[in-house]
């Protein structure tokens, strides 16, 4: 079993404790993606319970992704390697589940999308290739549109902001933004109604056009004033309530660009 080191088991929910047991142990290395978990019957062994019990708690493990298995002579359960859409797709999960049974503010979320998007539009200048740049563009163009649906020129906003996310070319900061665009469909229901949208338009070109030009320093000052102009326009909607005391998880949910 290499280095893992099984924990006495408490006497509720036995084959869930063996889970996230095994659970932590993959996550902290102790078998790489590809490597075989212990069989069945070592792990009742190891755990001192029934095989059916150890039987169950593979099945647990096997129902987050972190594992699959096989039958047959080389067959077993092996730690499988990720699929970073999968990831995603189950991270964005957790997330929207987490902000709307938490406490996460309005505020919270315009101050993380700052921080991670600023540094966003600086790695696009200067990572860019054309690729990245017509998946830039095309949302802004297509937002021009002013016949289009809110949720439809909403969910072009998020296209836009995506693809730069991804013109960064740093996977940690994709799926920190991913959390900050699942909150935005709800953050944007307190002030959409009073976005000028060929302003919001026209500030998303200069951030593409500073993009497109390798503008680092500019990319960062387009985007800096497109961020100032959705924190007024916000107050000004939120009038005298402020942007800490207003939660995600009170907002109505509205359509997001996975939909």
């Amino acid at each position: 079993m290499g280095t893992f080191t099984p924990q006495p088991l408490g006497r509720k929910d036995a084959s869930g404790q063996i889970a996230r047991q095994l659970r932590a142990a993959i996550s902290s290395g102790v078998w790489s993606p590809g490597e075989r978990l212990p069989s069945e019957g070592e792990l009742a062994e190891a755990f001192d319970v029934a095989r059916a019990t150890a039987r169950e708690g593979l099945k647990l493990l096997s129902a987050t992704g972190l594992v699959v298995s096989s039958r047959g002579s080389n067959g077993g359960t092996f730690v499988s390697v990720p699929d970073s859409e999968e990831v995603a797709e189950q991270l964005a999960d957790a997330i929207q589940l987490w902000y709307r049974a938490g406490n996460v503010s309005v505020r919270d979320v315009d101050e993380a999308r700052w921080v991670l998007e600023m540094h966003c539009v600086e790695l696009a200048a200067l990572r860019r290739d054309d690729t990245d740049l017509a998946a830039i563009r095309e949302p802004v163009e297509a937002g021009k549109d002013l016949s289009l649906s809110m949720p439809d020129w909403l969910d072009l906003d998020l296209t836009f902001h995506t693809a730069i996310t991804r013109a960064a070319r740093n996977r940690i900061l994709e799926l920190a933004m991913t959390s900050v665009h699942l909150a935005r469909p709800a953050t944007n229901s307190v002030f959409v109604d009073q976005l000028d949208r060929e302003r919001v338009t026209r500030q998303h070109e200069d951030i593409y056009l500073a993009i497109a030009a390798s503008d680092p320093d500019g990319a960062r000052a387009a985007f800096q004033r497109h961020v100032e102009y959705l924190d007024e326009t916000r107050r000004a909607a939120l009038k005298e309530t402020s942007p800490d005391t207003v939660l995600v998880s009170t907002l109505p949910p509205m359509r997001h660009h996975r939909d």
